[in-house]
């Protein structure tokens, strides 16, 4: 990075090459430059922490879906309200 005598100096010679009135227009043009990219940096910075994550999600639920939709299918063929009391009882025996 840069130093204070660095910073001073690139600034003396931008005064000195653009003079003063171009000055102000070069600093809003990298201010402006400079927050587009922080928000473009955070933005991908969130893409990545929480895009993952939403599709686990996603995941998840369709396996619980499927899950449930399995139990009722086997519970419909057995003809039992609760299938999960007939595997419980099954075992403790």
């Amino acid at each position: 990075m840069f130093g204070w005598g660095e910073l001073g100096l690139i600034l003396i010679l931008a005064l000195i090459l653009l003079g003063p009135d171009s000055m102000v227009d070069v600093a809003r043009k990298l201010g402006k430059l400079y927050g587009e990219y922080t928000k473009a940096k955070r933005k991908f910075e969130l893409e990545l922490m929480y895009g993952y994550n939403l599709d686990y999600d996603v995941l998840k639920k369709f396996e619980e879906m499927k899950e449930k939709s399995l139990i009722e299918s086997a519970e419909q063929k057995i003809g039992v309200k609760d299938i999960n009391k007939v595997v419980d009882k099954g075992v403790d025996k």
